[in-house]
């Protein structure tokens, strides 16, 4: 065999080789290529979780303090029911809610859709549970803090000057327990009067 030949082989072998090489690499790059893609899937969706966990925790801030403001409102019994409520935002979106009730009275007038979709959009539904008109209504009062009324929000009513006359009221009957009819009045326990006549 000549010399020539022998270095065309050996070229040959070489440029084959090289083309596994090429071949083996181009294959690495593309399964790296593969995995730097679902990587970057993997960080957009963790980006966007962490986007929607902020939303929601500023639409949570939100609402915890549009619900403290709603629960001061005196009741819809009162005179003062007129005042408007501070509307909650979308725990999906931090927006304002559409069709969020200006009044406490406005609830009773709500279609059954708007409530349903506001209770959703607050993430308040109880999916476990089904609940007819009159329970999504009274739901939605809770969420909104015009539900049951704690004895903090109504003593905070009767500092604001609502609610004066119950105020007065239970003064009166704490009063009258102090001097029950038919018992002795007296001087106070521990005090000595003075016996004998008077001048």
């Amino acid at each position: 065999m000549s010399q020539s030949y022998i270095e065309a082989h050996k070229t040959e072998e070489a440029v084959r080789a090289l083309e596994q090489k090429v071949s083996l690499l181009l294959t690495k790059n593309k399964e790296q290529a593969g995995k730097n893609e679902s990587f970057e899937k993997k960080i957009h969706g963790l980006e966007k979780k962490s986007e929607d966990l902020d939303t929601r925790l500023k639409a949570s801030e939100h609402n915890a303090l549009a619900r403290h403001l709603n629960a001061l409102i005196p009741p819809s019994t009162s005179s003062a029911h007129h005042q408007n409520l501070h509307p909650l935002h979308s725990i999906h979106t931090n927006t304002p809610l559409k069709n969020f009730p200006r009044k406490e009275t406005d609830i009773r007038t709500m279609s059954s859709v708007d409530v349903t979709n506001l209770l959703k959009e607050l993430d308040a539904t109880d999916g476990s549970k089904k609940m007819d008109a009159g329970e999504r209504k009274a739901r939605l009062k809770e969420v909104i803090g015009v539900g049951e009324r704690s004895s903090v929000v109504q003593n905070a009513a009767v500092v604001d000057g609502v609610g004066e006359k119950k105020a007065e009221e239970k003064k009166k009957v704490e009063e009258k327990k102090k001097v029950l009819p038919g018992k002795a009045t007296g001087p106070p326990p521990g005090k000595v009067l003075p016996i004998g006549p008077k001048d």
